[in-house]
């Protein structure tokens, strides 16, 4: 996920270890897409074959991972009649979080904005934002780019710290994640650093979510609570890797952009995914030409009530 001007942008819990080479089928999709590193997709040999989906019980709901690259705050007027308010789509992340359960990434500035004292308008309107996703019991994570491995990792750690003691946030979603086994060990650095510094209000350990945008290797998967499986502007979902088999399809997360005719898919896909028991999911239909998630879509309520319904008929 590329960051904007702006910036970028529940709790995973595991489900039953199905076997993903049985769910993870039954969309309507073409070719594959995605935001993973160059050569990153599954070679023939790697791959599984696909089965019918199975329809196995659920024991958790499907959640929402989104990335809320909004600012916290919207402003109107000039002057004396210069006023702020609470963002649109921050209350309706929020609002959504009531019913099903909601993963929200945040991101003052392709990372956090340093700590300072007095906090800087940023770090104010970002705690102001934090506190009431928060208090809608909204989980939320701080973005971190890695630059496919490449970004030096003392500085991936320092972003880990700032949103640690400037931020109170509930974990970090790495972006730009490679998939390849070698970076294994710069991913389990980053990882590790998450869950020592990051101290959750609740009194959890820290959520770690990663975006290869891709099926990774395994030990690049095992890093992370969270994997971004998939984020393309199509809807193909190629087969798993032999190596992630014996993973719970609640470790994945699905995100589509840029979904024209997403009114018409939407419930549907919904379906399809849940069954399949995916984790978390976002499906959008900004960015046609622009950056897909500097908005939320214009079928996210839409999304959040089929999710209820779903995770309601499976009680």
């Amino acid at each position: 996920m590329a960051a904007t001007e702006m910036g970028y942008l529940g709790r995973f819990e595991a489900f039953g270890k199905w076997s993903l080479s049985a769910l993870l089928t039954g969309l309507l999709m073409t070719a594959c897409g995605g935001g993973g590193s160059p050569g990153s997709s599954p070679t023939a040999e790697q791959q599984t074959s696909q089965t019918t989906a199975t329809t196995a019980a659920r024991s958790t709901p499907m959640g929402v991972l989104v990335p809320l690259y909004g600012y916290p705050l919207v402003s109107s007027g000039s002057g004396a009649s210069y006023a702020t308010a609470d963002s649109p789509a921050w209350t309706q992340v929020a609002a959504g979080a009531a019913v099903v359960p909601t993963v929200a990434i945040i991101n003052p500035s392709n990372g956090p904005v340093a700590c300072s004292s007095p906090p800087s308008a940023t770090l104010s309107a970002f705690a102001h934002g934090i506190g009431i996703l928060h208090a809608a019991g909204v989980t939320v994570l701080g973005y971190v780019r890695t630059s496919y491995g490449q970004r030096d990792l003392a500085q991936v750690e320092a972003d880990v710290q700032t949103y640690a003691q400037c931020y109170g946030v509930d974990g970090v979603f790495f972006d730009e994640v490679s998939s390849q086994a070698s970076q294994a060990g710069y991913y389990g650095q980053a990882a590790a650093a998450a869950r020592a510094d990051i101290r959750p209000i609740r009194g959890e350990t820290a959520l770690v979510a990663i975006n290869p945008g891709t099926y990774p290797d395994s030990t690049i998967a095992a890093t992370a609570d969270i994997t971004v499986m998939h984020e393309s502007a199509d809807l193909n979902l190629a087969a798993v890797p032999a190596g992630l088999s014996r993973y719970a399809p609640a470790r994945f997360a699905y995100l589509a952009l840029g979904l024209s005719n997403l009114p018409q898919l939407q419930a549907s896909m919904l379906s399809s995914l849940y069954r399949q028991g995916f984790g978390y999911v976002d499906l959008t239909d900004q960015g046609a030409g622009g950056d897909p998630w500097a908005a939320l879509s214009t079928q996210y309520t839409a999304m959040i009530q089929t999710l209820q319904q779903l995770n309601q008929e499976q009680n």
